[in-house]
């Protein structure tokens, strides 16, 4: 039987809870919306993703590019 090494990230974003439940879902991974924080005029918003070691790296490259999308 194979075991898939599964490991917990902590990630804070400005994306909304909506964006990020629907990107985890596309990534086969679980992530769970922890709190949010305004911070230098926008919310931020902290959760914690966990999932095979491979899943949750592709989860993190995506996020990155939809954060700097958002700020174009």
């Amino acid at each position: 039987m194979r075991k898939f090494v599964k490991v917990n990230e902590t990630v804070i974003t400005p994306l909304e809870p909506r964006r990020v439940d629907i990107l985890g879902s596309e990534c086969l991974i679980d992530v769970r919306f922890v709190e949010n924080h305004s911070g230098t005029g926008r919310w931020l918003y902290e959760y914690e993703a966990s999932g095979e070691v491979g899943k949750v790296e592709r989860f993190l490259n995506r996020l990155r590019e939809l954060e700097r999308k958002q700020d174009e």
